[in-house]
């Protein structure tokens, strides 16, 4: 997954449009304000005990750039299929986050940025403490790259959350994702 965004990165970054100004460089108006996005991925589910499960996601989200270099998100995602090792088996139902932005302008076409707020994840397992929601502070980073006019590809890592299942094992739920924004 890694790997194939880096491939989108480094081949979308000569169809960026070099006419249209970065962030940093002046963009227009028209294009802060307001966004919409989508991005697809993996939840990376780490518990003690067993192997790390990797069920896909796919995640929806709103936002709002007040400034070239700061933004609020809102996020709403569910499972799109489970996985499965020795047995046992996760499947996400629901990933929710609110988060503030932080921005940092690199090229007039890509910029990187970093996530902080507040998350919760509910997840379906067969084996005990079976369904669980948790909630708390999240954290990520990510980077953007401007492809043409208000769109743009999104490539990020979250930590949505830790815990302890049952107050015996302990548990991550990282989120890798590939994205697509779109500004009007």
């Amino acid at each position: 997954m890694i790997g194939l965004g880096f491939a989108v990165f480094t081949c979308t970054a000569a169809l960026a449009d070099e006419r249209d100004d970065s962030r940093y460089y002046g963009e227009p108006a028209y294009l802060r304000g307001l966004y919409f996005g989508v991005s697809g991925g993996e939840l990376v589910y780490r518990e003690d005990g067993i192997d790390t499960l990797r069920p896909g996601i796919v995640e929806f989200r709103v936002g709002q750039e007040f400034s070239p270099y700061l933004a609020v998100e809102g996020r709403l995602g569910a499972g799109i299929s489970s996985d499965e090792s020795n047995g046992y088996r996760t499947r996400v139902e629901s990933v929710y986050a609110g988060y503030v932005k932080g921005i940092l302008p690199m090229t007039p076409w890509l910029s990187g940025y970093g996530l902080a707020g507040l998350a919760g994840v509910q997840l379906h397992r067969n084996y005990p403490d079976f369904n669980t929601t948790d909630g708390g502070f999240s954290f990520g980073v990510g980077a953007e790259l401007k492809v043409r006019g208000g769109t743009s590809v999104t490539l990020e890592w979250v930590r949505l959350m830790t815990g302890t299942n049952d107050r015996v094992y302990d548990y991550t739920t990282d989120r890798i994702a590939l994205g697509v924004n779109w500004r009007w």
